[in-house]
């Protein structure tokens, strides 16, 4: 008996640490990224570098071109009462993080209802995300891996920009 529960106290023991080793590790790559992120985008302008309507509704594009291969894409539209707004962070020209935002914001009010998602990536797969408000996370069928998807396809869209 006394063995059985000390085999099942290690194995706890062992599961939980590993588990909130897990979670420190995922905060520390927000945390490495997040602060990368903000080092970069504090030496964009955020001036609105083109305007497109390739989707439907008019997009603001900003676009950041920084040292090493870093860069920083910002697109922002706004339909019916929802203002969108996508955030992809390129490091060494690789997707290192996105962020997804969806604000529903009638007509003369401040925001009442907040969606975004922040996506954080290594070597094209998806490490850990982070998600806050009320939206598609709340959704047992979406795919965060979508993100890859929609990167792919901005980066389609920004070639067919005239220069």
């Amino acid at each position: 008996m006394k063995k059985t529960l000390l085999t099942f106290i290690i194995t706890f023991v062992f599961l939980s640490w590993n588990a909130q080793s897990q979670s420190e590790k995922e905060e520390k790559i927000r945390s490495k990224i997040n602060s990368e992120f903000q080092e970069n985008a504090s030496n964009c302008n955020r001036e609105i570098n083109a305007i497109t309507d390739v989707n439907g509704k008019t997009e603001f594009w900003s676009i950041c071109n920084l040292e090493k291969g870093n860069r920083i894409i910002t697109i922002e539209s706004h339909e019916k009462e929802t203002y969108f707004q996508e955030i992809y962070f390129e490091k060494n020209g690789k997707l290192i993080y996105a962020k997804e935002t969806e604000n529903y914001i009638p007509r003369n009010h401040f925001t009442q209802i907040s969606w975004n998602c922040e996506f954080y990536t290594e070597n094209g797969k998806l490490i850990t995300l982070i998600s806050l408000g009320h939206g598609k996370t709340e959704n047992e069928e979406w795919n965060p891996e979508i993100i890859f998807d929609m990167y792919k396809n901005r980066l389609s869209e920004l070639q067919q920009i005239k220069k």
